[in-house]
């Protein structure tokens, strides 16, 4: 009898369909999508090398997957953050990854330069961290592009980020000044310890206090400044003389000005 036409034969062609149908049918919508988000992200790893350790490179792989992702239906994020301590802001981030909703409010991690999926649940996932469940997320590349475009330059135009991780207005391009010292023709200038860098750009020691000094031909006495009224000068008796022969020369009390000469007067 020709084997084709055996009834056992036909009868066990018919439970191998059967089976095989009702195992693709019997497949759920989540297995389904863990199917998926595994052969992508395998097949991607086989096909692309990760060079580096800059998260904005393993970010262009983590849009890579979740473009692939989102074409198969199936909703993802991408999150940025530090599989390997907890982090509290994105300067502290070192890693991107994908997220995929496998089934309503279940997310599945996928280590996108490693080519594996990152779950508790050892049937699916090599590798169990919890830290891929955390970080920052974005919904898609652009939001994720903006973020890391803030974290190059947090800084707004004009400004730099300082050693302090804060913004100081830049002087001479990407320089700025610390300090007391402020910027002049894109050069930072100070004075040194226990002086003050004056509104005419000139030292002084302080007067009173720490941030204040005396200005023009004024002297500081006992933490006040003293000076004398316009056409006079503030000798060193602290007392204000007329000038004589120059605007810096005065005579003292024994003598008087004649033709710009101080003479001493004779006690007769």
């Amino acid at each position: 009898m020709d084997e084709k036409k055996n009834p056992i034969f036909l009868l066990s062609i018919s439970i191998f369909l059967l089976t095989t149908l009702m195992g693709c049918i019997s497949e759920s919508p989540r297995d389904h999508n863990i199917n998926i988000i595994k052969q992508i992200v395998e097949e991607y790893h086989e096909s692309h090398t990760y060079i580096g350790t800059d998260v904005y490179v393993c970010g262009d792989m983590a849009r890579d997957v979740w473009n692939m992702v989102k074409t198969q239906g199936i909703n993802a994020k991408i999150v940025v953050g530090n599989i390997d301590k907890d982090t509290k802001s994105m300067s502290e981030a070192t890693h991107v990854w994908v997220l995929a909703e496998v089934s309503l409010d279940e997310w599945v991690a996928m280590e996108t330069t490693g080519g594996y999926l990152v779950c508790d649940d050892p049937d699916i996932c090599p590798i169990s961290n919890s830290r891929y469940y955390r970080g920052f997320q974005f919904s898609d590349p652009k939001e994720l592009d903006d973020s890391l475009e803030e974290l190059r330059h947090p800084c707004p135009d004009g400004y730099v980020l300082g050693s302090d991780q804060r913004c100081h207005p830049a002087c001479g391009g990407s320089q700025y000044c610390t300090g007391d010292s402020i910027c002049v023709d894109g050069e930072c200038k100070g004075c040194s310890e226990g002086y003050i860098l004056g509104e005419d750009l000139k030292c002084h020691k302080p007067c009173g206090s720490a941030d204040t000094y005396c200005s023009g031909d004024s002297i500081c006495v006992n933490g006040r400044c003293r000076s004398c009224e316009e056409g006079y000068i503030l000798g060193n008796d602290l007392k204000c003389h007329q000038p004589c022969g120059s605007t810096v020369s005065y005579c003292p009390d024994d003598s008087v000005c004649v033709n710009g000469q101080c003479l001493v007067l004779k006690v007769v």
